[in-house]
């Protein structure tokens, strides 16, 4: 099937975040759904792209708001819109940017829901290892979880990124950017089963390198990964909603609770700043109020202690 025809502006602003920034397909692809849209809201009044002035983006804005998109997807559209706009303008192919002064809706501050290692273990005891199905699954929320890599990091593994010998494996995160994680014994040893016991049954194709197939034997996907995950979830009767980004926040955040240094969490993650594993530091208030005891004023001299009435 033939893809539609994209904007000329929009095919170069393609060209350049895939070839330059080294954005996945799937990053790519929802930027043109966004500037697809901003194409759509310049023809219901009247206008190219070439035309929009700043009055118009925020009117743009506020179509927004008006269809009831969330505040994390506008923040999202805006900030295509803003950098779709700086690229043509540092190219020269408009002489005034007129997204210059937009301002992204504030995004009130959200702690990332973690799963309780009380929680884990139940979800990992609903999964069979005497069938070939469950030692995969095992084999991928032990990856999730002990690792901490994104779903489409870890769908893109191939068997080639394993080093059982150091014992970790290698991830190709976002922009291109490539770490080494350590793998953990329990991981280790659930990959190793499922490599011995289930991807030779399952593979059809001699030359696939996935590291995790389906019982096809093609390679695994986004949303098949979370359809299991999802699955044995419910089998587990955990009330709230259990997905594989929520296993990466969750092992964030074991790591800082156990006081793990904060730029060894950076590196394991794959963050290109330290301000976005900061957020990992909402670890539990007793454990500050356990540091504070080690303080030599944090108990209070006698003097000051309140009189006894």
């Amino acid at each position: 099937m033939n893809r539609k025809p994209l904007h000329p502006w929009i095919e170069r602003f393609v060209e350049y975040i895939r070839a330059e920034r080294g954005y996945s397909e799937h990053t790519v692809a929802a930027y043109v759904r966004d500037l697809e849209r901003l194409v759509a809201y310049a023809r219901s009044i009247g206008k190219s792209l070439a035309d929009l002035e700043y009055a118009d983006l925020l009117g743009f804005s506020g179509t927004l708001v008006e269809h009831g998109y969330r505040l994390s997807t506008m923040m999202r559209i805006l900030a295509t819109v803003r950098s779709f706009y700086r690229f043509l303008h540092e190219i020269g192919w408009i002489s005034v940017n007129p997204a210059a002064l937009l301002r992204l809706p504030r995004r009130e501050h959200t702690l990332p829901e973690v799963l309780s290692e009380d929680e884990l273990r139940q979800l990992l005891s609903v999964i069979p290892e005497h069938r070939p199905i469950g030692l995969r699954d095992r084999a991928i929320l032990r990856m999730l979880y002990g690792t901490g890599m994104r779903v489409s990091e870890l769908v893109r593994l191939d068997i080639d990124d394993l080093d059982f010998v150091a014992g970790r494996v290698a991830c190709r995160g976002k922009g291109g950017r490539f770490r080494w994680i350590p793998m953990g014994a329990r991981a280790t040893r659930d990959v190793r089963r499922y490599l011995q016991e289930v991807r030779p049954k399952w593979v059809r194709d001699p030359r696939e390198r996935a590291l995790f197939i389906n019982r096809s034997g093609r390679r695994i996907t986004r949303v098949g990964v979370w359809m299991r995950v999802r699955y044995w979830a419910q089998r587990a009767g955990l009330s709230r909603s259990v997905y594989p980004h929520r296993l990466r926040h969750t092992f964030a955040t074991h790591l800082v609770q156990r006081g793990a240094d904060l730029r060894a969490v950076q590196l394991l993650l794959g963050h290109a700043r330290i301000a976005t594993t900061e957020i990992y530091t909402h670890v539990d208030v007793s454990r500050f109020r356990d540091a504070l005891r080690c303080h030599p004023f944090a108990e209070r001299e006698p003097s000051d202690r309140e009189p006894s009435r």
